[in-house]
């Protein structure tokens, strides 16, 4: 007989959007998944047990996530906008700027793996 599982916690960031809605409702589906912690500007409107919401403005600067990011096992990141819907300056901003802002701290934030050796 094997040992079970450890259950995960899971980072969701841009959980409101279409890609990040559908792996919120994979994450809080799934047996594996202990907690799922969304970060985002606004509510999502869901309620479940293993959801846990958080409220952040500010993705150019995510050092304020520092103590929620070091809990997780693993982030999906799906923060985004469309092309064409803001300048091209904005479109980069979000897409590149925000998302290697929250690795940066998702980084210096992680709880250290263990080997399995």
């Amino acid at each position: 007989m094997t040992a079970p599982e450890k259950q995960m916690q899971l980072v969701i960031v841009g959980a409101t959007g279409m890609v990040g809605g559908y792996a919120l409702r994979y994450a809080l589906a799934h047996p594996a998944v202990q907690l799922v912690t969304t970060i985002g500007r606004r509510k999502i409107g869901v309620l479940h047990s293993k959801l846990n919401e958080v409220l952040h403005q500010d993705f150019a600067d995510c050092s304020a996530l520092a103590g929620v990011l070091s809990r997780q096992d693993a982030a999906v990141f799906c923060l985004g906008t469309y092309t064409g819907s803001v300048s091209d300056a904005e479109l980069r901003t979000i897409t590149a700027g925000y998302t290697i802002e929250f690795a940066r701290v998702l980084r210096s934030s992680a709880r250290p793996r263990r080997s399995h050796s």
